[in-house]
């Protein structure tokens, strides 16, 4: 057999090569598309389906939710903390990420108080974010966190927080869980003290379990915004616990206090009882929320006489040598019997307003006329709002004076048929200690809106003038002589000092039958000291004592315990010799958390 070769340029030679190179260029040309296609895909989805796939991709591994972030405090005019907020957390579950529903209730329940039953109730049938319990405390915090329950989280917040517990508790108000103002002055300046809610991301793994959480909410030290109130805290506590006192011992339903600085109708004090303490105000009814200073009206009794007074001789309509027949006590007016307490002759005009007589009240004012004293009732604020802002403010009930009868006009004269707050009486009787000057009250010195610490300006208060400054210093004279050696005010009078004041022992209505019981009473006292030269107006008004009901008895030593304590804590100096050579000391100069009224030894 002889071996044969391939000779260059055979046929053979030629066939091999060419089929290679065809099977190579097809090879090459699915890789090619292949890989085309690939960079097609990829192309797509890291340039045009980049957002898609990475929203996809965060659903999977992280979860956002919204964290309440610090709200600005509420001090006092001496800068004490009345309102805060403290950092705290809340716990709270992913449902569809709990293996056991019935043994995680188990566990926690006693760690957050709280039947089993509600908390798995809370995770069946639920997906993603579902609250536990907001605000645990630190204990709650570290036994949860040993438990490392599946689906489990804790998210950092903020708990509104009143350092003096009930301490002005119906004017601060409260917030909800979410840190929204909702009574008070939480809701007047809601808008200054809230800040928006951060969004918190979580970051999870593959098992869907916490790995991070990027956000802690804002710094502790980041307390950008707040407000200073005009509101002092020592008389504050020294208010409440005089009403307190006095409620106590004279079996009352209730009671308030004004006091104003009527050199700048600053609200110093703007205190009610019985208390309310905005730490807890789930527990409270809510009638304890109610701020009965601004919100609760009362006739004013005697108390009104003084404005009726004023308008008189502003008016030109009686002078201080008048004198009135007061009936002996018994005046019949149409079908209308008016009564005094005590039996009175011939009195002049101030002597009538000494011994508070309601006959010479009636024939004043039906001298006067109802046009004119209804134009006065206007001027010195009653009938409307005061202006000071705060929610839930009445604006008192005065009817128009073209309706009212001869009968109307003479009890108008003493407080009757008549409806005012005790802001409201404050806001007038100021206006006598200012000359004559009404001006609008406020109880805001100072807010700063966030943290770039813009000071938020109060408004010009508007003034007017009401009476002209002789009828005010005339009437303030008349006023020192009620609250003198026989004037119905004299319990008021604190030693050392002048007080121009005057008493209100006031019927109430009783709604099922129409008219006046015979034996609840309002008992007030309003004044201002010392007198001459004001620097407190206090009102005070006790509601249906059951002990006594006289204005100067039950109404006029709260207001004498008051001015004794807040006048040296003024540095106020006594303006007339102590016969007893005693001052009363201040126990309150030195205010702090828990050494409020209610917490007293």
């Amino acid at each position: 057999m002889s071996n044969q070769t391939s000779q260059p340029g055979s046929p053979a030679a030629v066939v091999f090569p060419r089929r290679y190179a065809l099977l190579c260029a097809l090879l090459s040309g699915f890789v090619l598309v292949g890989f085309g296609a690939v960079l097609h895909k990829a192309f797509s989805l890291q340039v045009l389906e980049h957002e898609f796939w990475l929203g996809k991709a965060r659903l999977q591994s992280e979860t956002t939710f919204r964290i309440p972030v610090y709200r600005g405090s509420v001090l006092d005019r001496n800068g004490r903390l009345l309102a805060t907020s403290v950092h705290q957390f809340s716990v709270f579950v992913d449902p569809s990420k709990v293996p056991d529903k019935p043994g995680l209730a188990r566990k926690l329940s006693p760690i957050i108080e709280l039947p089993a039953a509600s908390i798995e109730a809370q995770t069946k049938n639920r997906q993603g974010f579902t609250w536990l319990k907001r605000g645990i405390s630190d204990q709650q915090r570290n036994l949860i966190e040993r438990l490392q329950l599946e689906g489990v989280q804790l998210s950092p917040e903020y708990q509104r927080f009143y350092p003096f517990g009930s301490l002005a508790g119906q004017l601060l108000g409260f917030t909800n869980v979410d840190g929204k103002g909702l009574e008070g002055i939480e809701k007047l300046y809601d808008t200054v003290l809230d800040k928006e809610p951060i969004d918190c991301s979580q970051l999870r793994d593959g098992a869907r379990r916490r790995i991070s959480l990027h956000d802690q909410g804002s710094d502790d030290t980041d307390q950008a915004g707040g407000i200073t109130l005009s509101l002092d805290a020592v008389l504050q506590a020294i208010a409440e616990r005089e009403l307190g006192a006095a409620v106590a011992a004279q079996g009352a339903r209730a009671a308030e206090a004004v006091i104003l600085d009527p050199r700048t109708m600053e609200v110093l004090a703007l205190a009610n009882w019985p208390p309310f303490d905005p730490n807890r105000y789930q527990a409270a009814a809510s009638e304890d929320w109610r701020n009965r200073a601004i919100t609760d009206l009362f006739e004013p009794g005697s108390t009104f006489k003084v404005f009726l007074y004023a308008a008189a001789i502003d008016q030109g309509t009686v002078r201080e040598t008048d004198r009135f027949f007061c009936e002996n006590g018994v005046y019949r007016l149409a079908r209308n019997t008016i009564h005094d307490v005590h039996p009175h002759g011939w009195l002049t005009v101030p002597e009538m307003l000494m011994v508070s007589s309601n006959v010479g009240a009636a024939k004043l004012a039906t001298k006067l006329g109802a046009g004119k004293f209804y134009q006065y009732i206007q001027a010195f604020g009653f009938g409307q709002k005061s202006g000071i802002g705060l929610t839930g403010e009445a604006q008192g009930l005065v009817r128009p004076w073209n309706e009212w009868r001869p009968i109307d006009l003479a009890v108008t004269g003493f407080g009757q048929s008549i409806g005012i707050t005790a802001l409201q009486l404050s806001s007038a009787v100021a206006t006598i200690a200012r000359g004559g000057v009404w001006q609008r009250p406020t109880i805001l010195r100072r807010a700063l809106r966030d943290s770039d610490q813009a000071e938020i300006r109060r408004a010009i208060q508007p003034a007017r003038r009401v009476l002209k400054a002789s009828t005010a210093a005339l009437l303030t004279k008349w006023l020192i002589k009620a609250t003198g050696e026989g004037g119905t005010g004299q319990p008021a009078v604190p030693a050392g000092y002048q007080v121009a004041g005057k008493t209100g022992t006031a019927q109430i209505v009783d709604p099922n039958t129409g008219t006046y019981s015979g034996k609840r009473y309002n008992a007030v006292f309003t004044g201002f000291v010392p007198a001459a030269d004001p620097r407190l107006v206090i009102t005070v008004v006790v509601h249906e004592p059951s002990k006594s009901i006289f204005g100067g008895t039950v109404a006029g030593p709260v207001f004498r315990n008051i001015a004794a304590e807040a006048l040296p804590y003024l540095g106020v100096a006594p303006d007339r010799d102590d016969p007893n050579g005693k001052r009363s000391p201040t126990r309150w100069a030195s205010l702090d958390p828990g050494a409020g009224p209610n917490n007293r030894q």
